[in-house]
């Protein structure tokens, strides 16, 4: 049976099981005996028996022991399923359940005490920033992924659900790529106003990728983007990472440090490209500028929000924007886009498996640069012919190369004429000179040299936390309707 892919959104709590659709979701799951190894406040509801552990002695469970240490008390493979919930990291381990003095134990140290109370055929349920479960050599058969969409206000949380091999001779071999379609919140029950659909009941394209330990994460990372780069690119990145890419490629950070073409400020970004100028925008962050906020046009607001609105306008029509992170959420649904793909990518060396969001903008229109001249020379009457060179900075489009709009100094040729030789031949390109004073006297917008570049066919139609404070918390509908988007 394939590894299937689903997608929820949430508004949680430091409790895990007080979301309404994850409980259901988990319990929907049990059979036979259940250890609940971090049980919290929350009581799971099963028609058969469910041993509570939490390390808390003021939490209602059978036992308060460290996870690490239930195989000393409980009896080895005797549980048909395991709910494993332990914090999901050590920040949250000190600031939400106040274990200070505690350290979280490692993937391996889970992954025994799974094994040793597990039945054979019995299975797991892991929640967490990451679906690694089991070392490799280990592995068990992974049944389901899920992503629990938080909606931009922390992290998403990822669930796993995995059967141990019937026998210790046989291993499961974990899949390294699962595609998948799902309907947000698919099956969810109405209950406490929860949100039972989403992105217009139009699946979104899922994926999970399990990169090799031979390759470094942010080398998996890279490789993946590629795959989904098209037309003109614009990275808006503060970590180094070589894309590949054969069109064309503008680099810009706010992070001096970072090799890029530019380092503008994230919040004056609309100023300094043109309009409709990007057919794929890539957004890459660290996780803590979506908690951080920024003065964005006299207000206070998300630091992440203020980048994304100044994006928008950079975007053509049916281009797509692509965040690569630890949430779902990217564009605000009052801009006009669609979630169209997520991608969960796990490396078994890090911490958190990566989220990469592709949203489209849905905005209708053609990305054409109008050309009102041509060089007479070269006989090429006048058109509305899409424009096969543009500046990346103001926008200004030309049919052919734009060397040929300015004088050239070398030979004398005028705007819109071929340059020649000393003898009167014509060339067929233009003087090295002629570039050199395109670049200098291509100042509109204070344009830097070198940005002219070739247009892309253009192509067919095919957020954290960061919105302004309310008094009054949104219900999720709200919440869902304002950040989450619609898929193609």
């Amino acid at each position: 049976m394939p590894t299937s892919l689903s997608y929820w959104t949430i508004q949680p709590d430091r409790w895990t099981f007080n979301a309404q659709k994850l409980r259901d979701w988990v319990e929907s799951q049990l059979d036979g005996r259940v250890l609940n190894a971090c049980a919290g406040r929350t009581q799971l509801t099963h028609n058969g028996r469910i041993v509570r552990n939490d390390i808390n002695p003021e939490i209602d469970a059978d036992y308060h022991v460290d996870v690490r240490d239930l195989p000393d008390i409980l009896e080895a493979e005797s549980f048909d399923m395991i709910v494993l919930d332990p914090p999901f990291s050590e920040q949250q381990n000190t600031t939400t359940y106040d274990r200070e003095d505690d350290t979280l134990p490692t993937i391996t140290e889970l992954a025994s005490v799974v094994d040793a109370l597990l039945k054979p055929g019995g299975r797991v349920i892991r929640l967490g920033y990451t679906t690694t479960l089991m070392p490799p050599g280990e592995e068990y058969l992974l049944e389901e992924v899920t992503i629990w969409n938080t909606l931009g206000r922390q992290h998403d949380w990822l669930g796993t659900v995995a059967q141990k091999p019937d026998n210790e001779t046989a291993s499961a071999t974990r899949p390294v790529h699962v595609t998948d379609a799902a309907v947000p919140n698919a099956g969810a029950t109405a209950s406490g106003g929860v949100a039972t659909s989403g992105n217009g009941s139009t699946p979104i394209d899922l994926e999970y990728i399990r990169l090799s330990s031979e390759i470094t994460p942010q080398a998996g990372v890279a490789d993946y983007l590629a795959t989904h780069l098209s037309g003109r690119v614009l990275d808006v990145s503060t970590y180094e990472r070589l894309l590949s890419h054969d069109g064309h490629l503008v680099q810009t950070s706010v992070d001096e440090s970072v090799d890029a073409a530019y380092h503008f400020d994230e919040r004056e970004l609309a100023a300094e490209f043109a309009a409709d100028t990007f057919h794929t925008v890539v957004v890459d962050l660290p996780s803590e500028a979506f908690q951080q906020t920024t003065n964005y046009d006299g207000r206070t607001t998300g630091r992440d929000t203020a980048l994304k609105q100044e994006l928008h306008p950079l975007v053509a029509a049916g281009g797509d924007i692509i965040q690569v992170g630890h949430t779902a959420t990217c564009m605000p649904k009052r801009l006009d886009y669609r979630r169209s793909r997520v991608a969960i990518i796990e490396h078994p060396d890090a911490e958190q498996d990566w989220l990469i969001s592709i949203d489209t903008k849905q905005t209708t229109g053609l990305d054409v640069h109008a050309t009102d001249r041509s060089p007479q020379d070269i006989h090429v009457t006048d058109s509305d012919a899409e424009a096969q060179h543009s500046c990346i900075r103001c926008g200004e489009g030309w049919y052919l190369h734009p060397s040929w709009y300015v004088d050239c100094p070398t030979c004398g040729a005028r705007p819109e004429n071929y340059c020649v030789t000393d003898d009167g031949s014509i060339l067929h390109q233009s003087h090295p000179e002629r570039l050199a004073y395109l670049e200098e006297h291509h100042d509109r917008h204070e344009c830097d040299p070198g940005v002219t570049s070739r247009t892309p066919v253009t192509r067919s139609n095919n957020q954290e936390n960061g919105s302004t404070t309310t008094s009054t918390a949104p219900t999720e509908q709200e919440t869902l309707e304002q950040f989450a988007s619609q898929p193609n």
